[in-house]
């Protein structure tokens, strides 16, 4: 299945091109986890990313929606 990606803070970096009102689209199997679509975006769990969909934060081993935009935001660290 066809899912659009936005990107947000640096993680955009990583796809040369990338242009956030489009976001990007990526084909994963149905039935793929959050972790799933992190893996192909290769973006590591200790970059700390939070997936968002229809406004819920998901967890890594929550099955992402059909058509539905994702947001892949990039964590906030520091003290």
């Amino acid at each position: 299945m066809k899912v659009t990606v936005k990107l947000y803070g640096t993680l955009s970096q990583r796809f040369p091109g990338y242009q956030h009102t489009q976001g990007i689209e990526v084909e994963i199997p149905e039935g793929a986890t959050v972790q799933d679509l992190l893996a192909l975006l290769e973006i590591s769990e200790s970059q700390g990313a939070v997936v968002i969909v229809e406004g819920r934060v998901l967890k890594a081993d929550d099955k992402l929606p059909c058509r539905v935009p994702v947001g892949v935001f990039q964590s906030i660290r520091g003290g």
